[in-house]
């Protein structure tokens, strides 16, 4: 113990000591000089500096290198930039764990740096280092790859790694991107437990960072025996703003938005390839906006949720995909550049529980896609000058038209769709088939307006120049791509194995309708169409099912009384495509159709209405079926013919005599109409078509029994053989009002009584109603000839209302079916002493 003692405290040693620590202390004082001494010319191949205050320091006592204060600058340019900066780096290998076969890094950590990368079309240049092209790497690559591996018998172990406060400057700069940045700020990166051999691996990461501004979290930790094993990580990416990938997509003028995802998932590496399970996932897009050169489409939110979704790769192919996810879209809007109108819009568009698999046979398993508020088509406001003015102009047409019309709802110009809610049930989507069990439309409303050029003014034109151009092209072109069309839909109906789709059932529910506004016809036209039953059975081209019949139903209404119900099937898969229809229409007012009569006839219809009854079945392009048609009370006049007892006056008698002479006792038109032949060339054959009036004789007993018959209401009803016994006719005394009356009141009760009973005695009786105003309606002389517009429409709105009152009035106190009571056109009478009434006709 002596002799030990005595030679720590001998001379020799402690010379060998001090000359120890003397030669590492030189070595620490000098490294950084030295290590600077040979970098810079290094440095200088590349145009990079590094500045004077920069530092490089060895300490052998701790076997630490330490990098303090380094600044790098390019001189490329005469404006010298940095390249690259550090703080501070601090490596340190725990020297003694070389003898356990271990390469320890006790401590290892950078502090606050800046790195630049710019990258161009063929190269990439790193901290002002340029970086050779990727083909120079293959073929070193290539060169080596035969070499033997070199085994490394040392366990890495590496316990902490911590890089703080480091940015990456990415730019951008080539022919089709200049001058591009991203920025990345790694507030922190840390690697724990880090131990890896040639067998195995293991560790933890953890990361959180700025890209763009935008928040990155990434955590991940993995246990890997010989590479093969587990990876568990989490990812997260707040509000990253979209915009910065505008660059990348030439098509869009404009990108806005922020992007957000999570994601917690497993990444398996095993020897048949790469296996990924995403246990759940969220990306959600907020406030997106896609700008086209012609177009703008905006989207609020766009959430898209996955979970259990599981991805092989084989030999970089991806083998198998799978998972379940949902998808919702909030207030998406895509809208014109220049004039703001709205070409489509939804509220909310939703895909409930979807089930994919991706594989040999994709499909993919939908439980509901629902949209909301569905918009099509809506042009922008109009200013309030022009909007008043449109106004103006509308009331002065149907002031001279005699109509009456929501001008301020016009000018609005209503969308051309609307539908509160689309919903699509249990879809499964295959390779080759889609199979759906139910489409339900809720309130669908449609209108369409018609400009005097017959343009519509509600609906938005697309500019398409594409069109526009391939209008111009050769009919060579148009014959080539006419030939190419046929042989491609050879070749499909040649596949054995076409694409198969299906549904069980298509609904429209609760109130839907379509209006329809024409001013390009005088007078104005208006017809409202109410769908309140539209319901369509099991459709589909499976072959199996291809001779099915598919039932349908179709029940509606139009305006306020004519109405439609239809039923029938569908086949039109078969081999021979079936359709059939059976229904009837009842209650068409036929003076509405007078406006699209006058251009091509010179003649309006005064009164009329119509009901058809239909039995028709199509096979091909063979029709085979029946209809009648009935004709009930039409009378016709030349066009603009109001004034009372004109009639034969402006020539319309030779029509009306003409359909006289089809009528029945009733005064109806009756038409049964078998149709057979051709769809291209029908052949339509009449029969039961009533040529000759009740002869003489026939008239005589039939006057002696109407004359029995309403005896009972004498005092309102009269017999008449007019135009030399041509014509037997029972005739209703007029209903007179007072001047500017339009509601029934007590003076006229004892007529409305009789004639109500009357009507509830004689069920089968159907009369027409024609309100006949006089120039003192609207405060004129009796006698005057009423010549402007604005005074016609007065009093015909006047004679209007009241045939719509007296048939209310029927209708509510008597309890009259509505189908027996028909309008006629008012007319006018100026001779002196005329007073206003109501004439009634059977």
């Amino acid at each position: 113990m002596a002799t030990l003692l005595s030679f720590f405290t001998h001379k020799f040693f402690k010379i060998l000591l001090a000359l120890y620590l003397g030669i590492f202390l030189c070595i620490w004082l000098i490294s950084s000089p030295v290590a600077k001494h040979f970098i810079n010319p290094i440095l200088a191949e590349h145009q990079l500096q590094l500045s004077d205050d920069s530092s490089i320091r060895f300490n052998p006592f701790l076997m630490r290198i330490t990098l303090s204060d380094i600044d790098l600058s390019s001189t490329k340019s005469k404006q010298q930039y940095t390249v690259f900066s550090l703080e501070e780096l601090t490596l340190q290998v725990a020297l003694w764990q070389l003898a356990f076969d271990k390469i320890a890094l006790s401590e290892f950590s950078l502090t606050r740096g800046t790195l630049k990368v710019i990258q161009h079309d063929d190269h990439l240049i790193i901290a002002g280092i340029t970086i050779p092209p990727s083909t120079e790497g293959e073929e070193l690559t290539k060169a080596q790859i035969n070499e033997p591996a070199t085994s490394l018998p040392y366990q890495l172990v590496l316990p902490d790694f911590l890089l703080s406060q480091f940015a990456i400057e990415i730019e951008i700069d080539s022919q089709k991107l200049q001058n591009k940045t991203h920025h990345i700020e790694i507030k922190q990166l840390a690697l724990s437990q880090i131990k890896a051999t040639e067998t195995k691996q293991e560790g933890h990461l953890a990361l959180t960072a700025l890209v763009d501004e935008t928040h990155l979290s990434l955590t991940a930790n993995t246990q890997l025996v010989s590479g093969k094993g587990d990876i568990h990580s989490n990812l997260l990416i707040n509000n990253y703003p979209i915009e910065k990938l505008a660059p990348y997509v030439e098509q869009l003028t404009e990108l806005k938005g922020s992007l957000s995802f999570t994601s917690q998932q497993t990444v398996t590496l095993a020897e048949q390839g790469i296996n990924l399970k995403v246990q759940k996932a969220s990306l959600t897009l907020q406030d997106l906006l896609l700008g086209l050169a012609e177009q703008n489409f905006t989207l609020q939110t766009l959430q898209h949720n996955f979970s259990d979704v599981a991805v092989h790769l084989q030999d970089n192919k991806i083998t198998h995909l799978a998972g379940n996810s949902n998808i919702k879209l909030t207030d998406a809007i895509l809208s014109q550049n220049e004039s703001k109108a709205t070409i489509t819009a939804f509220k909310q568009l939703s895909l409930d529980d979807i089930n994919f698999v991706l594989d040999d046979e994709p499909s993919i398993d939908i439980t509901d896609i629902v949209m909301d508020d569905l918009l099509f088509s809506k042009k922008a406001a109009l200013a309030d000058a022009v909007a008043q003015k449109a106004i103006d102009r509308i009331n002065k047409l149907s002031d001279e038209d005699g109509l009456d019309i929501a001008a301020a709802a016009i000018v609005k110009l209503p969308p051309v769709l609307q539908l509160k809610q689309l919903t699509v049930n249990n879809i499964h989507i295959h390779e080759k088939s889609v199979d759906i069990n139910s489409i339900i439309f809720d309130t669908l409303v449609g209108e369409i307006i018609i400009k005097e050029n017959k343009d519509i003014a509600n609906l938005i034109l697309l500019d398409d120049k594409a069109s526009e151009q391939s209008a111009t092209q050769s009919n060579v072109t148009e014959e080539v791509a006419a030939i190419e069309s046929e042989i491609k839909l050879q070749e499909a109906e040649a596949k054995h194995d076409g694409f198969v789709f299906s549904f069980k059932e298509l609904r429209f529910i609760n109130e839907n309708s379509f209006a329809f506004t024409d001013f390009s016809v005088d007078p104005i036209y208006q017809r409202t169409l109410f769908l309140d039953t539209l319901d369509v059975g099991a459709l589909s081209n499976r072959k199996e099912k291809k001779q099915q019949q598919t039932p349908y139903t179709l029940v509606g209404r139009s305006n306020k009384y004519a109405n439609f119900n239809l039923t029938g099937y569908l086949q039109p898969f078969s081999k021979l495509a079936t359709y059939h229809i059976e229904g009837d229409f009842k209650e068409f007012s036929l003076p509405a159709i007078s406006s699209y009569l006058k251009a091509s006839t010179g003649i309006e219809v005064k009164t009329g209405q119509l009901n058809t009854a239909l039995d028709l079945s199509l096979a091909g392009d063979e029709v085979e079926g029946n209809i009648i048609v009935l004709l009930q009370a039409l009378e016709t006049s030349l066009v603009d013919s109001e004034e009372a007892g004109n009639l034969i006056d402006q020539g319309a008698l030779p029509l009306n005599m003409a359909m006289g002479m089809l009528k029945d006792g009733d005064g109806n038109v009756e038409l049964d109409v078998p149709l057979s032949g051709s769809i291209s060339d029908p052949n339509f054959g009449l029969s039961s078509i009533v040529t000759l009036i009740t002869k003489k004789a026939i008239l005589s007993a039939t006057q002696d029994y109407l004359m029995t018959t309403f005896v009972p209401y004498a005092n309102i009803v009269s017999i008449a053989i007019t135009a030399g016994e041509f014509a037997l006719k029972l005739r209703f005394d007029d209903l007179e009002y007072q001047v500017k009356q339009v509601e029934p009141d007590d003076h006229q009760n004892a007529y409305l009584t009789d004639f109500i009973a009357l009507m509830q005695d004689k069920e089968d009786t159907r009369v027409t109603i024609c309100a006949i105003s006089t120039p003192a309606d609207i405060g004129l002389k009796a006698g005057v000839s009423v010549e402007d517009k604005a005074d016609i429409k007065q009093l015909l709105d006047i004679g209007e209302q009241r045939e719509h009152a007296f048939k209310d009035h029927l209708i509510e106190q008597g309890k009259i079916d509505s189908s027996r009571i028909l309008f006629c056109k008012p007319q006018i009478d100026i001779s002196e002493g005329a007073m206003p009434r109501i004439g009634i006709s059977v």
